[in-house]
């Protein structure tokens, strides 16, 4: 038994698809609205399985397959209200030939595909992104659809046969053309463009367009259209000659676009379909829901969900991957890997649970753990499979900053190098750390500070529970102190103002300066020690606690 479920998948594929020349992987998106994490999901997998047939010293390719020539059915929630206003309008024109609403590409597609193009350096996938249009135009894909439309008849008949054993009753009737037209008129490419009639050898399909009432003839050669999902699946796995491709759980449904692509396969192309592993969805937990109940499906359109060129703002790229590979299957033909309940929130905890798997890795090459070879392999692909770039795998154990570590101290900290002076501080970076280790802290400190912005919430103490602990001398020159600093605006507050204010404070009121440090620490942040007292006075929420204990501490 193999321990990572792409281990098995490879396995699988080699056996089905025996001396090719080169295994290609394919993922696909369409361009409708936002690219999330969910659709990384894909992109992840896909990427992995190829660099496993290269560990294993086969030629191996990923491709991402853009559906860029889809037809537009409504604006993303999150568009200017400007091109809503025109969503009628634009209604099944293809994306590629819609203008940007932002205004910053050449089109509605551009905008969605080109921040996840950029991204693949940051991830190291080596993903080759081939849009609809590249391949509708291209002549061995015309030649395939052309005799599909020939030979409708037989798909026909494939496609029905799947679907009326899945249970369907709604079958495609004698007369359907598996194409729609791009109306010459309006530009329209959906279902309002009904096709008529297909010429003998397959060129040309006429239609009459019910949206603006046009008569005309689509040329197949000039892409003057394209099929719908159903047929265009299958023939881009014979296009591209795809061995593998990760999907939704949502297609292992009998009678899917899955399903009949597999029929359509075996019985017209005569050819396997891809081996396909299935996983289940990323959905959304709102970082403002402290209950978690609210959970829904990311989606392009409405915005929900990271994008997976945003992941890389709050955390490392690697523990992205990490979460999507970590999954596990046993039989990848009946099971899918499980969802993955997602709340900005959590990313402290993803990249801990990263850490703890990395440390685990090392311990197993050290041969500090014995684990069987199921659970060591699954380990350790894991973890390479998760790398940016496998040259990163440093020979020892990195020393990382935590996360959690790493959020503290960016709360505090003015700039990088004063981030990395605090952490040394707090040896929490050390003196001999390496070059590799600097950098990771350095990296980490910045996705924290962007995190810490959006949602670290600093926990303030109960003014009452402190002042009842503090003796009354003690509060009174507190008080004295916090009225003072207050005084003080934020970006002139700093230590060597502090420090006389703080000595002369001590002396007036007879009580020790370490005692009066003590006492702020434990009104701002529940504990004795924290950083110099002058950054408490530059963050908002401190300076508004501060001030509620200034009207609570009147006698």
């Amino acid at each position: 038994m193999t321990g990572h479920f792409l281990y098995k998948a490879a396995e699988e594929v080699l056996n089905a698809f025996p001396n090719e020349k080169i295994y290609v992987s394919e993922a696909g998106f369409t361009p409708s609205g936002k690219i999330h994490l969910g659709n990384f999901n894909d992109l992840c997998i896909t990427y992995a399985f190829a660099e496993i047939m290269e560990f294993w010293g086969y030629k191996s390719k990923a491709i991402l397959a853009i559906d860029s020539r889809d037809p537009f059915r409504q604006a993303p929630v999150f568009a200017p209200d400007s091109f809503k206003a025109k969503e009628k309008d634009l209604r099944g024109l293809p994306f590629d030939e819609i203008e940007d609403p932002w205004g910053c590409h050449e089109n509605f597609a551009e905008h969605f595909i080109d921040p996840v193009i950029e991204s693949f350096k940051n991830y190291g996938l080596k993903i080759e992104p081939i849009r609809a249009r590249e391949i509708h135009t291209n002549p061995k894909y015309i030649e395939l659809l052309k005799k599909v439309l020939v030979e409708r008849d037989k798909v026909r008949e494939i496609i029905n046969s799947v679907r009326e054993k899945a249970g369907h009753t709604s079958l495609y009737p004698p007369n359907w053309i598996p194409y729609r037209p791009k109306c010459s008129n309006c530009g329209r490419m959906d279902e309002d463009v009904v096709p008529i009639s297909v010429s003998e050898d397959g060129k040309y399909v006429s239609y009459q367009c019910r949206h603006c009432g046009n008569h005309g003839v689509a040329s197949i050669e000039k892409a003057e259209g394209k099929p719908p999902f159903r047929i265009d699946w299958p023939l881009r796995w014979m296009f591209f000659d795809v061995h593998f491709e990760p999907m939704g759980k949502d297609l292992m449904a009998s009678g899917s676009s899955y399903d009949t692509g597999k029929a359509l396969m075996a019985s017209f192309f005569n050819r396997l379909a891809p081996l396909a592993i299935f996983y289940d969805f990323f959905y959304w937990i709102p970082p403002d829901d402290p209950t978690r109940q609210t959970k829904s499906k990311f989606s392009k359109r409405r915005g929900i969900g990271f994008g997976m060129d945003e992941w890389i703002n709050y955390a490392p790229p690697e523990v992205l991957k990490y979460i999507v590979l970590r999954r596990q299957i046993i039989d990848i033909h009946r099971e899918s890997l499980r969802h993955v309940d997602f709340s900005p929130l959590d990313i402290p905890s993803y990249v801990d649970a990263f850490d703890k798997h990395e440390e685990m890795f090392y311990r197993i090459l050290e041969g500090k753990e014995k684990l069987s070879k199921f659970d060591a392999d699954k380990i350790l692909a894991t973890y390479i499979l998760s790398q940016v770039d496998i040259k990163d795998i440093q020979p020892k154990k990195p020393r990382r900053v935590q996360y959690y570590v790493a959020v503290e101290v960016a709360f505090w900290m003015y700039d990088l190098e004063d981030g990395l002076r605090m952490l040394r501080a707090m040896k929490k970076l050390p003196k001999d750390a390496t070059e590799f280790e600097i950098a990771d802290a350095k990296r980490r400190l910045k996705q924290a500070f962007n995190w810490s912005k959006l949602f670290y919430k600093i926990s303030l103490p109960e003014i009452n529970e402190v002042v009842r602990k503090l003796d009354r001398k003690i509060i009174d020159a507190l008080t004295v102190l916090v009225q003072r600093a207050l005084e003080i605006p934020e970006n002139q507050i700093n230590m060597q103002i502090l420090r006389p204010i703080v000595k002369e404070i001590s002396n007036n009121f007879n009580v020790k300066p370490k005692d009066l440090y003590q006492s702020i620490y434990l009104l701002t942040l529940g504990k004795v020690e924290g950083p110099p007292i002058s950054r408490l006075f530059t963050k908002k929420p401190i300076r508004e606690h501060l001030r509620k204990f200034l009207q609570m501490a009147k006698p």
